[in-house]
């Protein structure tokens, strides 16, 4: 039993070391979108960080965090203009997994323009905030 798991240790840091690389390199992508943020630019991102409204469930219970995407309806060398997903959730991996799908059929709030400054945008990042970013146009 002892030399089995000696035997798989090398093969176990392998895959280790090919995922944190993969995640090191998903980062850089992340962070060189947001330094020149486009048009069209979707964050999953913690929703009520930035925005002014409370997010509820279907049984109208309110989510707190609420986790949901940020869709980029304007862009300059200030900052960007952005709109929220209409429904939210209470788990990133959610937000994450609207982000990599197909979002023709998520629907968007044009009530709320929420402006979030370039440095701000970076700080929202590293703070965990906006944690996954997609340019639907570059796929």
């Amino acid at each position: 039993m002892t030399r089995r798991l000696i035997r798989l240790l090398p093969a176990l840091f392998v895959l280790s070391g090919a995922l944190l690389l993969s995640a090191c390199q998903r980062g850089d992508a992340d962070r060189a979108l947001l330094d020149a943020p486009a048009v069209g630019d979707l964050y999953a991102a913690q929703l009520s960080a930035f925005s002014e409204y409370e997010f509820n469930d279907d049984s109208r219970v309110p989510i707190d965090p609420a986790h949901g995407l940020l869709k980029v309806v304007a862009a300059d060398a200030d900052g960007v203009i952005v709109i929220t997903e209409n429904t939210a959730s209470s788990e990133k991996a959610t937000a994450r997994s609207d982000l990599r799908g197909d979002v023709s059929a998520i629907e968007f709030d044009d009530s709320e323009r929420i402006e979030i400054a370039k440095a701000d945008l970076h700080k929202a990042y590293e703070d965990g905030l906006i944690y996954a970013v997609r340019r639907p146009s570059a796929d």
